[in-house]
């Protein structure tokens, strides 16, 4: 890990942040680990193990884990059966055979759970089924789904759960029966297999699973293992200066749309609800973007578009493909905002130039080339221990074993294919929910990646795009709930929800090993309807536009005390949670860590009224910049009845209060309020390498009663800064703060537009006062105000900053009782 912090350096290096005081950010790791045995210490020895080394207490702190510290946790759930009508699922002595009398009780279980699902609908059916509530009973094993568990309204009021006590799970693969023959023609150990006679007409080998639980990795150049490697090991660096080809024209014209009333009149920038249909955002699903708007603002704002092909000079070391156009090149976006992916439609091997096909739909922001990449899924590159190919259509699999060479795999050693994207799939509508279907107590696992098989979209102004797919797929839901739960080992996104979605409980389970974002929140919106209005009706078709009042959207989500880590694997614009045109989310009690980008991330400003409290967030953006553990975008203006029940622009304030966020690896703050995010209270929260930020005429971020200890806002030191200037009465506030600078000579605040001989009349201020201001001298603090250093006490004459106060630094583990103070339960 601190590896990979070392080199995001070269990708943050404009922030000149000077090195970690080991001392300290000992003392702070110490205290977070305190706090995760806080607010889950009932987890037991194992979880608190995984967040012992993600805080690296031994290599950095010297520290030895103590498992007897514990009490025994249970490793499985015991849910009580609750329910009279109750079905039984045993994969190992079940039969789906239904003319057995009593098929489903205890003693005659069925085989599958997709019978018994179909068996408990039907004797159902007709019936009240809240006063007819039913539970599917998972014996211990791994139950195989071949086709994806569809819930409707007619499966309302379901429980599906282990066997009290035992371990049992569904998993999207079926297993393999294999015959190894040797690749003799190939130097590494490799070996194939015909896999056909196990695959059903329309089902694919997505991914491979090795050993029931470990991944295979597809063939790649440069070799990696997608849970393991991290930037910068597994990419062709820059600097071997491949030619990124331009991006080719659309096939189609753009449309632009841009909603002149209602607009907003409190921003500078952002007042207007814009966007773009089609041009170069045809390949998104929809093909609607802000980013293809005609004018984009923000932040490096300019009209999507993406390389069409790149070609690799011969110093890199490719070999010649023979027929790569099952390939894939990933690549990073510049600057890191996203990853993305391309098929290969042609190449000349003579060149090595590969012309891409479909892809380069995984993140909202466009650019001319690519950085940082690899290609996988080629035949060529099997070289590398636990890789693997497998052949379409020849349906042969190839496995790189990992033993000296002619060491064939163990008959013993079982391998599986990934055959389903979404195992679990829950959709109703607004009038006619699924209601009340829980799954509690099981292992969740083994979905295939679809970071190229789902159409990506771009759900509002921010920088993210993502498919509208997920393991565990929900739209029209009430009351619906995922409890204690193992869920793991997911190509994709592990959980999406849809559209309308009303009281969802995300509680207790923990999430590990997910190769996308772990939560992913995204709603619909609709066009005004004004009468001859040709965008309304452009935009109607793919459910967009700046009305979200009809709540065809997640309201009121409960994301609590979860336990989530090791993530991004494969698309690295992920999170632990994702949310867009969203309102009312709970994310309280959670810990996270170990992902590559932002750990919670707001899309836009939509409704307001979501919490972010008691959370433990360290370890984000390892393999990116320019973000934190918690980012937000606000550039669309919508319409939402959260604030008073009518139809309004503006929304509920958002709340983020105290959490224990560490600002590690390649983040640039803890609570990244980015372009245009408003409506902020952001209190009694330590933070650590964090600062105030407002960025792009966002406004009504107030944030106090925070500690931000060995302060960062994207420069060293910084306690808040304004980028960017705003509406007169329509600022934020940083107040009443404990801020702690890790050296002389730093300026605490930053305000780009302020003019020093006329502070009243500047834009782009923040209202401060009363904060208690450290460094290591105590002597006067300085600021800059319109790109010009002054002492404070200048801008203390003047009226402003009433009731600051500069120190000399406090002890380190008075910091840290300042933080334990605040998070004190």
């Amino acid at each position: 890990m601190r590896r990979a912090c070392v080199a995001l350096a070269v990708l943050v290096a404009s922030t000149e942040v000077s090195a970690i005081i080991p001392e300290f950010d000992c003392l702070a790791r110490e205290y977070a680990y305190e706090y995760a045995q806080q607010i889950q210490g009932w987890r037991g020895a194992i979880a608190m193990k995984e967040v012992f080394d993600g805080l690296e207490l031994t290599t950095l702190c010297n520290q030895t884990f103590k498992a007897d510290a514990f009490p025994y946790a249970k490793k499985v759930a015991a849910f009580p059966i609750a329910t009279e009508l109750v079905h039984y699922v045993c994969p190992r002595v079940g039969s789906d055979d239904l003319t057995t009398p009593g098929r489903g009780n205890e003693a005659t279980p069925f085989a599958t759970v997709a019978v018994a699902l179909e068996s408990m609908r039907r004797l159902r059916s007709g019936k009240n089924k809240a006063a007819n509530p039913a539970t599917l009973v998972l014996r211990e094993g791994k139950h195989h789904l071949k086709q994806t568990l569809n819930f409707t309204s007619e499966d309302s009021f379901l429980t599906v759960q282990n066997y009290p006590g035992e371990e049992a799970g569904i998993s999207g693969t079926i297993p393999l029966q294999t015959m190894w023959k040797r690749e003799s023609a190939m130097s590494a150990n490799v070996y194939s297999t015909y896999v056909g006679d196990m695959m059903d007409t329309g089902v694919s080998l997505l991914a491979l699973r090795v050993n029931t639980t470990q991944r295979g990795f597809k063939a790649t150049f440069p070799n990696r293992n997608a849970e393991l490697t991290l930037f910068p090991d597994g990419w062709v660096p820059t600097s071997t200066k491949v030619t990124w080809t331009p991006p080719k024209a659309p096939k189609t014209q753009p449309v632009y749309v841009e909603v002149e009333n209602p607009h907003l009149t409190d921003k500078t920038l952002f007042t207007n609800y814009a966007l773009g249909v089609n041009g170069t955002c045809e390949i998104f699903t929809p093909p609607v973007s802000y980013w293809c708007a005609q004018n984009p603002q923000g932040g490096g704002a300019s009209q999507f578009r993406v390389p069409s092909g790149v070609a690799v000079p011969d110093s890199v070391g490719l070999k010649k493909y023979s027929n790569p156009k099952k390939a894939v090149i990933q690549a990073w976006r510049p600057s890191h905002w996203a990853s993305w992916m391309f098929e290969v439609a042609e190449y000349d091997s003579a060149t090595n130039n590969f012309t891409f096909g479909r892809g380069g739909f995984q993140g909202a922001r466009g650019s001319n080339n690519g950085a940082e990449w690899f290609i996988e899924d080629v035949f060529e590159e099997l070289d590398s221990a636990q890789e693997y190919y497998y052949n379409d259509s020849t349906q042969m699999l190839y496995f790189v074993y990992n033993a000296t060479l002619n060491t064939p795999p163990p008959a013993s050693l079982q391998f599986d294919a990934v055959v389903l994207e979404t195992l679990v799939s829950m959709v109703g509508t607004q009038d006619d929910p699924v209601m009340n279907v829980n799954f509690q107590g099981l292992r969740i696992a083994d979905a295939g990646p679809t970071y190229l098989t789902a159409g990506h979209g771009v759900p509002s102004g921010g920088d993210w795009a993502l498919q509208r797919a997920g393991a565990i797929f929900m739209e029209g839901t009430q009351g619906c709930s995922l409890r204690e739960n193992l869920v793991t080992k997911l190509d994709g996104n592990a959980v999406m929800i849809s559209g309308y979605n009303r009281g969802l409980v995300i509680e207790k389970n923990e999430f590990s090993y997910i190769g996308d974002s772990v939560l992913a929140s995204w709603g619909y919106t609709m066009p005004l309807n004004t009468t001859g209005n040709m965008s309304d009706s452009v935009l109607a078709q793919y459910k967009n536009g700046i009305d979200g009042s009809d709540g065809n959207q997640p309201h009121g989500t409960q994301v609590i005390n979860n336990f989530v880590h090791e993530l991004g694997h494969f698309e690295k614009q992920s999170s632990f949670w994702f949310q867009a045109i969203t309102a009312q989310t709970n994310l309280t009690g959670n810990i996270a860590f170990n992902m590559p980008r932002a750990g919670i991330n707001f899309n836009d400003g939509f409704g307001g009224d979501s919490t972010v409290a008691w959370n433990l967030l360290w370890n984000t953006c390892r393999e990116s910049s320019d973000h934190a553990n918690f980012n937000s975008w606000d550039r669309q203006p919508f319409l939402s009845t959260i604030l008073n029940g009518t139809k309004t622009l503006q929304p509920q304030y958002n709340y983020i209060h105290h959490n224990f966020m560490i600002g590690n690896d390649g983040a640039v703050n803890t609570v990244d309020n980015d372009d245009g995010s408003s409506y902020y209270q952001i209190h009694s929260n330590f933070l650590v390498y964090g600062g105030h930020k407002n960025d792009y005429g966002g406004f009504f971020k107030n944030s106090y009663n925070n500690v931000n200890a060995m302060a960062k806002e994207a420069g060293d030191g910084l306690c808040a800064e304004n980028s960017y200037y705003g509406v007169p009465g329509f600022l934020d506030s940083y107040h009443d703060n404990k801020c702690v600078q890790d050296k002389d000579g730093l300026p605490v605040y930053n305000f780009a537009h302020c003019d020093v001989k006329n502070f009243t009349g500047s834009t782009g201020l923040v209202i401060v006062h009363n904060n208690t201001l450290y460094n290591p001298s105590g002597n006067s603090a300085t600021m800059v105000c319109g790109g010009a250093t002054i002492p404070l006490s200048q801008f203390q004459a003047a009226g402003y900053d009433m009731g600051t106060t500069v120190h000399p630094s406090p002890a380190y583990a008075d910091i840290i009782g300042w933080g334990k103070e605040l998070l004190s339960p």
